[in-house]
């Protein structure tokens, strides 16, 4: 819950090798952005304004110079977090980030302490912000029994930028992208305004992105994903405003508010040939003109963000946050090809969410240990609708062209409450040892909507049924005690080592496990409900081991994890449905980073990501699924910088994963050159992304052809990476 600014600083990002010299890659270079001080400070942690050096795990800091650095030089924002994040995977290079996990399980991405996570998990948490309006980056590696559900990976605290109590100032953002194709081109315009007085501060902002198509390799176009939507041919636009006011020497309060909306607006995408014959000859699938298609995939998202500090209330400080936040996700039609009863549909999905936060933070022991402890409330509200389109004219057309029919319900309609209680204790023993502890209480009540199975809404709305019986709903609750317990051993002013025990957990998606049924015509046979057929919630055990170190010339961080889960969610191959699986498992690997400086001109560093998943089946553990599963990752990068130029070259590689099916997932290497030259007035940025013009598919690609097996062809979901691009940006601050 960021209340308080804090300052860190770090450096970060990577390039690819042999995986046997990784480990001493990783203990004399840097690339997941290791801060250059264990006395910076960040917030995500502990809920307040928390030193590196106090906390036990992986922590790191992204910040702002980072993020612009990537992206003024053309690099993809969820490929930049892969980058920047040893522990993530890496990106889709469209809508999605599912299956981007990190440490091989969830992530909770936050903006500013909002969770962006929700029950129904449409995976497009990364496409929230303008990175043009990220001042820094939180990341901390492995479950956390802080923040409550959905966090057993890890999180990802997106801070955003606030104005100053200072005199005004302006910035503005200005950049091109393309690969020299015939319409290869993504733009990019961004302005913003800040400053402030000694009471009130404030910042407005206003960034727009377009983008057409994307080619790969062989300058052929990269088909549009029809399934979790693609980033081709969008119009984006990211609205903020923030003011700050402080109201006296010892209170302040503090109102982000964000507007943000991502719309494909295309007369071009993927045609599978006349009545899609390209689902069985993939020589028929290409990319053309003609779509037709009024809603087309957008992602909508409103946020207001309200908080409250104040720095004496019989001697402890309280940090107070009311939030709310509103998203829209419209997704691209999809078929269903079975015969005389086929069909094509797009999914619309609304979530509303708010709540509040707060915690009260108090000193005992003349300082040596500081208390944090609070109450979490929230509610969320979750509906959705599925638009059918007319089947005859879309298959004649291969898929482009969609004239709307009926509409019905997708899923069942949920509200969730949630109410949580956390203490956290930090406790200095002696002048080398800390110890890190405490527990949170979550509590969820969840509302399932009794629900008609989508197909036979359908039918009813086409008159092929007279009815049909719903699958009933009803209430679910679900509660978890989490617990952590860590300490920070200071050898000496630069080596610390760390041990950490942290519980997290997850719900499944009641949306996608309730609501499906067996009819025979209009009656219900049987069907998931809530009261027969209650989805456990998943809890998870995480131990870590870390050694950091830090002379000013070299920075390194290595830890080594392990996770265990009683349970696994799983997604039927008939119909994506959730489901939950009583097999253990495991994720166990090791994580490091670090950096060194040469010179005031030579900075070198590299990042490493070694991770197995496994589940117990029949006594037995067993490779997880490869859909399922994470890539071992291995990153570098060499900086160069001489007066006003500045040049840095990195990689990264994801290495092959083959389960125990065989089923492969196709490691690939991306290098990218980025640079800027400082001019009289202003920057000059550029960049060469995939520098060596790598031929790839995207891990979300190879993912999907798993995934969808039972529902297409591979090659309806086969998306490669973007081929060679170059960019140039220009920015100015005033």
């Amino acid at each position: 819950m960021p209340f308080k600014r804090a300052i860190s600083r770090q450096s970060a990002v990577l390039t690819p090798s042999l995986l046997a010299s990784a480990i001493a890659l990783a203990v004399s270079s840097h690339a997941w952005a290791q801060p250059e001080s264990m006395d910076d400070m960040v917030i995500t942690a502990n809920r307040t304004a928390t030193k590196i050096a106090d906390i036990p795990g992986s922590v790191q800091v992204i910040e702002a110079e980072q993020v612009e650095q990537q992206m003024s030089g053309g690099v993809d924002f969820k490929d930049a977090l892969s980058q920047l994040i040893p522990s993530l995977d890496g990106g889709s290079q469209g809508r999605t980030n599912y299956g981007q996990l990190m440490r091989g399980r969830s992530v909770l991405v936050m903006i500013d302490g909002v969770s962006l996570n929700s029950s129904r998990s449409v995976s497009r948490q990364f496409e929230s912000i303008d990175p043009f309006n990220i001042e820094r980056i939180e990341v901390i590696s492995g479950a956390s029994a802080i923040y409550g559900a959905g966090a057993s990976g890890g999180i990802i605290n997106i801070i955003t930028k606030k104005g100053a109590q200072d005199e005004s100032s302006f910035s503005v953002q200005a950049g091109l992208k393309s690969g020299f194709n015939s319409d290869d081109l993504d733009r990019q315009l961004a302005a913003s305004a800040q400053g402030g007085t000694e009471t009130v501060d404030y910042r407005v902002s206003a960034s727009l992105r377009q983008s057409d198509g994307f080619y790969n390799a062989d300058d052929d176009q990269v088909l549009p994903d029809i399934t979790q939507t693609s980033s081709q041919y969008i119009d984006q636009q990211d609205l903020m405003a923030s003011v700050g006011v402080q109201l006296d020497d010892e209170q302040r309060l503090e109102l982000v508010a964000q507007y943000f909306k991502n719309e494909q607006d295309a007369n071009k995408s993927a045609s599978f040939g006349i009545n899609y014959a390209g689902f069985s000859d993939p020589e028929q699938i290409s990319v053309q003109h003609g779509l037709v298609l009024a809603e087309q995939p957008a992602t909508t998202r409103q946020l207001l963000n309200l908080q409250y500090s104040h720095d004496d209330i019989v001697g402890q400080s309280l940090y107070l946050q009311g939030y709310y936040r509103s998203e829209e996700m419209q997704f691209y039609p999809f078929p269903r090809i079975a015969g005389a009863n086929s069909t094509i549909s797009a999914s619309n999905q609304q979530t509303d969410v708010y709540g509040v936060k707060s915690a009260m933070v108090s000193a005992l022991d003349e300082a040596s240990t500081e208390l944090v402890y609070g109450v979490d409330l929230s509610r969320e509200s979750f509906s959705s609708s599925q638009q059918y389109y007319d089947f005859a004219a879309a298959a004649v057309s291969g898929g482009l062209i969609y004239n709307p029919t009926v509409n019905t319900g997708r899923y069942p309609e949920v509200d969730i409450d949630t109410a949580a209680l956390f203490l956290q204790a930090n406790t200095r023993l002696s002048d080398k040892l800390t110890v890190n502890s405490g527990m949170r209480y979550e509590y969820a009540n969840a509302n399932v909507g009794d629900f008609v199975a989508t197909t036979q809404q359908y039918q009813v709305a086409t008159g092929a049924l007279p009815y049909a019986d719903a699958v009933p709903g009803g209430e679910a609750d679900y509660s978890a005690t989490l617990f952590n317990l860590g300490a920070v051993f200071d050898l000496n002013a630069q080596h610390q080592f760390y041990a950490n025990f942290s519980q997290g957990y997850d719900i499944p998606d009641p949306a996608k496990y309730y609501g499906y049924g067996s009819y025979d015509g209009s009656s219900l046979i049987s069907g998931i409900d809530v009261a027969g057929n209650k989805a456990d919630a998943i809890e998870t055990d995480s131990y870590e081991l870390g050694w950091r170190f830090d002379n000013n010339q070299l920075s390194t961080q290595v830890a080594a994890y392990y996770s265990l889960s009683d349970k696994r969610i799983t997604n039927s191959s008939r119909n994506l449905s959730v489901q939950v699986v009583d097999e253990k498992k495991r994720v166990y690997g090791l994580e490091s980073a670090a950096s060194y400086r040469i010179n005031h001109q030579w900075l070198v560093g590299g990042n490493l990501h070694l991770v197995k998943t496994e589940k117990k089946t029949e006594g037995h553990w067993q490779d997880l699924e490869a859909y399922y599963a994470s890539n071992n990752k291995l990153g570098a990068y060499v900086d160069w910088t001489q007066d006003k130029l500045g040049l840095r070259l990195q990689a990264n590689m994801i290495d092959d994963h083959t389960d125990g099916a065989e089923r492969q997932l196709d490691g690939y290497t991306v290098t990218d050159l980025l640079g800027h030259y400082v001019l009289p007035v202003g920057q000059l940025n550029f960049g060469i992304n995939n520098l060596l013009n790598e031929d790839y598919q995207t891990l979300w690609s190879q993912k999907a052809q798993m995934l969808y097996a039972n529902l297409t062809d591979p090659a309806v979901v086969t998306f490669e990476g973007r081929g060679r691009t170059y960019s140039v940006s220009y920015s100015l601050d005033f």
